[in-house]
């Protein structure tokens, strides 16, 4: 892949998490199944689209961090 095409598949991955976040902030109680399933649905096929490591690290930071909100 060349710099061009890699940097461009980086910002969609970062842009994808941004709105991934957006849209399931504030995180709902470690309790509620549906919104963790729905956000692991959302996570995993977007992982699918990209197939990269930078998307896997990416997501699972954006649900480490959702679930770190949930405990405060």
């Amino acid at each position: 892949m060349d710099d061009t095409r890699e940097l461009k598949q980086a910002y969609d991955i970062f842009t994808a998490a941004w709105r991934i976040y957006k849209a399931h902030y504030p995180p709902k109680d470690l309790k509620d199944d549906s919104y963790w399933s729905e956000l692991m649905e959302v996570i995993e096929k977007t992982e699918a689209e990209y197939n990269c490591q930078l998307c896997k690290d990416v997501f699972c930071a954006v649900a480490s961090d959702l679930e770190c909100k949930t405990k405060r």
